[in-house]
């Protein structure tokens, strides 16, 4: 009888310890996705299913549960940096105290033991990944995270999207609370959130509104680059300068969006609110973590949303056509060699649908797309003379390619967005100079965002003088940081301009 119970207890010890083992390799060879998203079994779990836990027994609005469980996950982001514009730029307000900005125009500290800009971060990761804007981290020299119990740490920069405004960042710590991912598709306009950030570099300050409209393009981000991608959320959250790069989450706790922007002649809260859907930050943060860049595609069109009566009234009038107001995307030009072109669409089309998803505005068009990779392949709906047809589009990226690289594998020229040559003796002769390279090619890329053009002359680039067209990859290869550009236009003035390259 003994025997029996001894080998009972034996055979049970023995399952626990393999069911333990069993268990601890499956967690080692399935890790959760980067960025941990709401559809995990663990966020299940964690996640408040029921929407009776935000009204309180006195029947108002009670969001206790909530932020305690988030608001420790969004930290304060200083930024160091000796450069301070003198030109005005509109994220100033956001993320900086007005008075700083007015104070220190045309001084330039000594040393950057003190943060000229301040704003917000989420931790997205337990070990220690950080989203945050752009704008709130450019040309930072440091960059300090300040976490809601104090504790400090200097980050590094992971990388950089300035069509979306997105930055990723990293600390050296483990087990940190951290917001998980929600589907921003299924965000719907009237819902509750919560905007979480540092306003005027208070921490953890937590305000409450409703979603008040979604697929909003403001043009924020023109200035930054051709390619940039506003789709943002529109909230009646109060958000002040500080608040960028803070969290704007879902009643059940989850992220639902990167606050970016306000809409604001003072500069401080008067209403509105934009942020950064949750799907767009997560697609570009994986992609600078898996690849070291974002893998943008296009569709390889230019056009006009339908509903702005004043440039549908011109385009009438010049091609001679009576197209009314109506929800789509006009094509007013289809590039050569595009995902576009090779399927056939053409000038004049209307893109009612991408993959079955209403396209109203260009901020539809921009966010679908931008949430793909080239080589995906998209079902395009659209009227051709009031005819509905339907296209297969394999897209591609701005050099026409359909296969995914990595950061090394782009060339600067790439980056740069252009083709070069050698510039011939009669351009020499007429010029007056016997060096320089000639912009043979140009498309949407840093050289095209900063004025540059076909025809144009690149003397130099950082200080040294380009005589072939490998000088531009030889100079920028492996290079991060301010770039200047000395060219020659057109009519003979030389233009002196720069952009950052990270």
């Amino acid at each position: 009888m003994k025997k029996i119970v001894f080998y009972i207890v034996l055979s049970s010890i023995m399952s626990s310890i393999m069911t333990i083992a069993a268990y601890k390799q499956y967690v080692k060879e399935v890790p959760f996705p980067f960025p941990y998203t709401s559809s995990s079994a663990k966020t299940r779990l964690t996640s408040s299913n029921s929407s009776s836990s935000l009204v309180s027994s006195a029947g108002f609005p009670d969001f206790t549960r909530v932020v305690s469980k988030t608001i420790h996950a969004v930290v304060n982001v200083k930024n160091y940096s000796r450069k301070y514009n003198n030109q005005f730029d509109p994220f100033d307000f956001f993320f900086g105290f007005p008075d700083d900005f007015e104070n220190n125009r045309g001084r330039k500290p000594q040393r950057n033991d003190t943060p000229g800009l301040h704003g917000s971060g989420v931790i997205i990761s337990p070990d220690g990944y950080i989203v945050t804007n752009n704008h709130v981290i450019k040309d930072a020299e440091k960059i300090e995270i300040s976490l809601s119990d104090q504790r400090i740490y200097k980050a590094k920069l992971v990388g950089t999207d300035p069509s979306t405004d997105i930055a990723l960042l990293k600390i050296n710590e483990k087990n940190l609370p951290f917001i998980y991912f929600s589907d921003s598709n299924k965000v719907q306009v009237g819902e509750w959130v919560l905007a979480i950030g540092n306003p005027f570099d208070l921490n953890s300050t937590v305000t409450a509104g409703i979603i008040s409209a979604k697929n909003r393009s403001l043009g924020i981000l023109r200035g930054e680059t051709q390619s940039a991608i506003e789709s943002f959320f529109q909230t009646d959250a109060a958000v002040n300068p500080g608040n960028s790069g803070g969290a704007l989450i879902n009643a059940n706790g989850e992220l639902i969006g990167i606050n970016t922007a306000i809409s604001s002649a003072s500069g401080n809260f008067i209403g509105y609110s934009f942020a950064a859907p949750s799907n767009l930050v997560a697609k570009v943060i994986q992609d600078i973590k898996k690849y070291g860049t974002v893998q943008r595609a296009y569709l390889g069109v230019r056009g006009m949303d339908l509903s702005k009566t004043e440039y549908l009234k011109a385009y009438n009038k010049e091609t001679h056509q009576n197209i009314k107001s109506q929800q789509g995307f006009l094509i007013g030009e289809v590039f050569d060699k595009s995902g576009a072109a090779d399927a056939g669409l053409k000038k004049g089309d209307i893109i009612k649908s991408i993959d079955g998803k209403p396209i109203q505005n260009i901020a539809d068009l921009s966010f679908i797309v931008g949430t793909k990779y080239p080589g995906d392949k998209v079902k395009v709906n659209i009227l051709r003379n009031r005819q509905k047809k339907t296209f297969n589009v394999i897209l591609k990226d701005l050099q026409g390619k359909t296969k995914i690289r990595t950061k090394e594998e782009i060339t600067p020229s790439e980056l740069l967005g252009a083709i070069f040559e050698p510039i011939s003796k009669e351009y020499k002769k007429d010029f007056g100079i016997d060096y320089g390279i000639l912009i043979k090619e140009i498309r949407t890329g840093r050289l095209s965002s900063i004025g540059l053009e076909e025809g144009d002359i690149i003397l130099s680039i950082n200080g040294e003088k380009m005589k072939k067209p490998n000088d531009v990859d030889r100079v920028l290869k492996k290079y991060s940081g301010d770039v200047t550009i000395k060219s020659i236009k057109q009519n003979g003035q030389v233009y002196i301009v720069g952009f950052e390259m990270n």
